[in-house]
Formats: C-alpha cells, sequence, structure tokens
C-alpha cells in the first residue's frame, strides 16, 4: 500500500514538473520565480524517484552500499527545499541578501550532513534507514541536521505565506497560500515526528509504531498539499469562472418568468429584441434593468395596499395585469422602493411561485 502511495507521489511530481517546464517556456518574463519553482519540483522528484527500491537497487552505486541512496535522496531534497524557499521569499521581496543568506544556510546543511554521513559509514539497510541506523553515532546528528534543515524552511515558509495570504485578494490565490501554510504545518509534523523517533532510537526508546508508515503518509500529504497549492492559480480562475457562469444561468433562469411577463404587457422595455443571442452575463444584466424599467413604468398601476399586505411579487402581478387592462390605480406612488439584484431575485422567485400556482392578480383595496 505505502510503495503504491510513494509511485502515485512520484508520478503527481513528474506531472506537476513537466507542467511548470511548459509554463516557463511559455512565459518566460517571469523566469525566476518559474525556474525556482522548476527546480524545487525537479529535484524533488528526483529525490523521491530515486528512493524507490525497484530502481535504486539498480543502480550499481546504490546496489553495493545500499544506504548511500539516502544521502543521495536527502541531499535531493535539501537542495529542493532551499529553491523551494527561494520561491516563497522572492514572490514577496526581491532581496537578494535574503537569497544569498537561505543559500548559505543550505550550503551549510548539506555539507554537514555529507560530513556525518561518512562518519557513521552505516550499513546496507536502506528501506528502513532510520529505525535501522537512528541508534548509530553520527547518523541521529545526521538525521537531525537534515530534518532540522527542513524545519528551518517549512517554518519560514509556512510565516511568508501567513503573511502574504493576510494582503492577496480574496481567491485563488489565497486559497493556494493557505493551503502552502497548512502544508508547511503538516511537514513540520514530519520533520519533528522523524527527529523524535530518530532520538528515541539513540536512546533506546521502543515506539510502538512504524516510523515509516506515518512519515510516509505525512510526507505524501505535504506533497499533495503544496502541488495542488502550486497549480490553484491556473484551476482557480477556471472554477471561479464556472461556478460565476453557473450562478448568472441559475439567477437568468429566476428573474426571466418576470421578464418574459412584464415584456408581454410592455415590450417597450426591451433594449435588444428577445431573440437575439448574448453572452449570459448581459442577459442577466438585461433582465435586471428591463424589470427594474418596467416595475418603474408600473407606478401608475401599482397598489401600495397590495405591496404592503401580499408582498412585492403580488403588487407587481396585480400591477402587470391591470396595465394590460389598461386600468390605473387613482392614485399610484410617486416613488417605488429601489431594489437590489438580489431583492429583485427574491421578487421574481416569489413571482414565479404565484405564477406557476396560477393564481389570479390580488384584488385591490
Amino acid at each position: 500500500m505505502l510503495r503504491a502511495f510513494h509511485i502515485l507521489v512520484v508520478v503527481l511530481l513528474w506531472a506537476c514538473t513537466a507542467y511548470r517546464v511548459a509554463l516557463l517556456v511559455r512565459r518566460p518574463s517571469r523566469s525566476f520565480g518559474n525556474a525556482a519553482v522548476c527546480l524545487a519540483l525537479l529535484f524533488l522528484a528526483l529525490g523521491f524517484t530515486i528512493g524507490l527500491p525497484p530502481l535504486y537497487l539498480r543502480i550499481p552505486l546504490f546496489a553495493e552500499g545500499a544506504s548511500l541512496v539516502r544521502i543521495v535522496q536527502h541531499g535531493l531534497i535539501v537542495i529542493s527545499l532551499f529553491w523551494l524557499n527561494v520561491f516563497v521569499a522572492h514572490s514577496g521581496s526581491r532581496s537578494k541578501a535574503g537569497i544569498v543568506a537561505r543559500a548559505a544556510t543550505a550550503g551549510v546543511a548539506l555539507g554537514a550532513m555529507i560530513v556525518l554521513f561518512w562518519l557513521a559509514n552505516p550499513g546496507d539497510d536502506a528501506e528502513d534507514f532510520v529505525g535501522a541506523y537512528a541508534d548509530m553515532p553520527f547518523v541521529t546528528e545526521y538525521l537531525l541536521v537534515y530534518l532540522g534543515y527542513m524545519a528551518f524552511v517549512l517554518v519560514d515558509v509556512y510565516r511568508l505565506t501567513r503573511q502574504f495570504a493576510g494582503s492577496a485578494p480574496d481567491g485563488p490565490m489565497r486559497f493556494a497560500l493557505r493551503l502552502w501554510s497548512l502544508a508547511s504545518l503538516i511537514g513540520f509534523a514530519y520533520a519533528a515526528h522523524k527527529a523524535a523517533y530518530a532520538l528515541a532510537s539513540r536512546l533506546g526508546l521502543q515506539l510502538p509504531w512504524w516510523e515509516g508508515a506515518v512519515s510516509t503518509s505525512l510526507s505524501g500529504v505535504v506533497l499533495v498539499f503544496f502541488v495542488v497549492g502550486l497549480t490553484a492559480y491556473v484551476w482557480g480562475p477556471r472554477i471561479v469562472r464556472a461556478t460565476r457562469l453557473r450562478q448568472q444561468h441559475l439567477r437568468y433562469r429566476e428573474l426571466l418568468p418576470l421578464w418574459r411577463a412584464c415584456y408581454d404587457v410592455m415590450p417597450e422595455i426591451a433594449l435588444v429584441p428577445p431573440g437575439e443571442r448574448v453572452p449570459i452575463d448581459l442577459r442577466v444584466y438585461r433582465c435586471v434593468i428591463e424589470i427594474l424599467d418596467g416595475r418603474l413604468a408600473l407606478r401608475a398601476y401599482w397598489d401600495t395596499a397590495i405591496a404592503e399586505r401580499d408582498g412585492e411579487a403580488a403588487a407587481m402581478a396585480a400591477a402587470l395585469a391591470a396595465k394590460a387592462r389598461d386600468a390605473p390605480v387613482t392614485a399610484g406612488p410617486a416613488a417605488l422602493r429601489p431594489l437590489d439584484v438580489a431583492e429583485l431575485t427574491e421578487v421574481a422567485r416569489a413571482f414565479r411561485t404565484l405564477s406557476a400556482a396560477g393564481l389570479p392578480a390580488p384584488a385591490r383595496g
């Protein structure tokens, strides 16, 4: 099950990497940010790919010393985290000093990991590296440096994404930043869990769960959240547009019966011929404007008593019926209460209910 999950994550990473590379080629003007993302994804995909036993066991270097794959994998992930950190930091600030400082931190961590791994000289068990070697001299230190750098980057990413989300416009970008904040927190939990397990092993404590299953699950969730957040600004606007179109279609269907009733009595309210095909947003706009124009034209037929007693929709139905009979009221109101789009939609719903029930226009007085 975990192997299948690992393969699924690898496929997802390579697909996202290919997509971001294609985006970089299409939009070279945004080359630095896109390049940082592409590099982060590329090194992460390489790191997770090389960690698959069916693959690394076929590479001669790792077949002879399988644990070497862990320093390579962890090194690739450190480089990926660095580029991820650079991307997030660069998105909010163009300061080169911040990038240099982050590069120095990553370099120190990577150098320390190489030295500690060489001093540790672990055996050939790469499948359960933490469980097998965490109690060896220098291996715990190696893991703490690796996981400490990971935690440092994720805290930085969490801080920056929270900061940027506060000023980002509501929509896909804010959603992506908040998703990255959540992913950073889960990633920090992953690093803390793995570090705690390594320390417990070093101290001779036996924890009642298998570290590999928990770590793989947490890392998979983090990666899915990061990838979804990374692509949210692409598919997010499409979902927003699709949702807006659906809402416009629903509103149009709600307004149409009232508009048709007004048009049948007062065809002059139509801005363009009814049969002409126009975009849905313009159709909604037409319905709103033309219904409101028709409502104003019904002031001579408007019975305030009906509106107060039975509601706006009932008064509208009675006024349309009076207009059709050319039977104005004796003292129509000088003005009608203004309606916004939401209120007009509620009136249209009530009017449709009256029409569907086949109720006659309410009696006056």
